[in-house]
């Protein structure tokens, strides 16, 4: 497969597990932990020793696919679900869209990162903050509120400003978006 069907696939599949956070309406902190577990385990060793791996060449073996449910287990364990899941969107949403939409119509530059674009920041914000207001007002069993909207939103920025950390070999941007819009959702929430 070519790189660039083979990143889209990367990105759809970010994006379509964000669709599991929509299951914290139902479950317990425990068990949205559990199942954190779980999918550490599938990603860290059932799909490397069946050889599914998508991994970028060059990546290390502590990639986006690995990190993505150590990020969820970190929201699910320390946020209130309702928040948990608003920056899991953010997370799974923002992240993919940021990239699919950069990398076909990345341009400009945006503040003086050649790997990061108006474009691509734009589409991170504003689908970000989307689904983190439905998928977290869904999960609260709650119609959205103009402060909710606002946190997501502010969520979706902080998210797309930890994307723009220098990266280090070894850490994936997934952690670090969850974390700061995880923090933001903690302190407005």
């Amino acid at each position: 497969m070519s790189a660039r069907p083979r990143e889209d696939l990367r990105q759809w599949t970010h994006l379509a597990m964000t669709g599991f956070a929509l299951t914290l309406r139902w479950l317990t902190p425990d068990q949205a932990a559990g199942l954190a577990i779980a999918a550490i385990v599938l990603n860290w060793v059932v799909l490397p020793l069946i050889g599914r791996d998508l991994r970028r060449p060059g990546e290390p073996f502590i990639d986006g696919v690995k990190l993505y449910p150590v990020a969820v287990l970190v929201l699910v364990i320390f946020l209130p679900l309702p928040s948990a899941a608003a920056a899991w969107g953010v997370l799974g949403v923002g992240d993919a869209a940021s990239n699919l939409v950069g990398r076909r119509f990345g341009r400009p530059p945006f503040l003086g990162r050649t790997d990061r674009s108006f474009a691509g920041t734009a589409a991170f914000v504003l689908s970000g903050g989307c689904a983190a207001t439905l998928i977290g007002g869904f999960v609260a069993n709650q119609t959205p509120d103009a402060h909710a909207s606002a946190a997501s939103f502010a969520a979706a920025a902080a998210g797309a400003l930890a994307e723009f950390t220098p990266r280090r070999r070894w850490l994936d941007d997934n952690l670090p978006i969850a974390i700061a819009a995880g923090a933001v959702l903690y302190f407005l929430n």
